[in-house]
């Protein structure tokens, strides 16, 4: 099982989306920061998930679930890869 980045871009609700997936146990995500000081994305480590499991579209699935998901627009990718 490896590790992975991943970058949110949410200019709103970040606390909100820190506390939803930090809360997760599998997958688990830590916060590492804004990457390139870039303020409206939020990085994560994510480990303890499921070799081959798409993680980028879990964590969009996971945060459109949320009381919150459906009325911000956000997106998800892995870090390094272009919006």
């Amino acid at each position: 099982m490896s590790n992975m980045k991943i970058n949110v871009d949410a200019p709103i609700k970040q606390k909100e989306i820190m506390a939803c997936l930090e809360a997760l146990d599998s997958p688990k995500y830590t916060y590492l920061g804004h990457p390139k000081n870039m303020m409206t994305q939020i990085q994560f480590e994510v480990s303890n998930y499921e070799e081959g499991k798409d993680i980028v579209a879990f964590t969009k699935g996971f945060l459109k679930s949320q009381p919150f998901g459906k009325a911000i627009v956000f997106r998800v990718l892995e870090d390094g890869k272009n919006w």
